[in-house]
């Protein structure tokens, strides 16, 4: 099993080679669990983590700093490095998940702790498809 949790799929520019990746490190019949940050995040800080906003479908990849910064101190957070991201939309992550020979079994969205009526997270579940030759 792999098991991605709270964020992880914006460090990655190319999800395409994560998820091929991910496959990989799998044994036959294993299972991808990954929760993370919902794409609706791109158009609106719906997490208020302060992080910009942008077009839906932008590609563009960006600097700020870890959404965890902002629990400390000015003087410390100052000194945390930036990091690059690139948020995907929707269809990137399931086609990616498709795409690398996985087979989706569930996906489900889940509401933003700050504001219940958008969404803050989702989770995909899915297995390793067997590829016969």
């Amino acid at each position: 099993m792999v098991f991605m949790e709270a964020g992880i799929l914006h460090y990655f520019h190319d999800i395409n080679e994560f998820m091929k990746i991910m496959y990989a490190l799998l044994k036959p019949n294993g299972k991808m669990i990954c929760s993370d940050f919902h794409p609706f995040t791109k158009i609106s800080d719906a997490l208020h983590f302060g992080q910009p906003t942008m077009s839906y479908f932008s590609t563009e990849v960006f600097e700020a700093e870890m959404a965890h910064a902002r629990f400390y101190e000015d003087e410390i957070r100052q000194q945390m490095p930036k990091f690059s991201y690139r948020k995907y939309n929707l269809s990137e992550i399931i086609n990616s998940v498709i795409d690398n020979n996985f087979v989706i079994r569930r996906f489900d969205e889940h509401p933003s702790w700050v504001d219940d009526r958008v969404q803050g997270e989702f989770t995909v579940i899915a297995d390793k498809k067997i590829i016969a030759y």
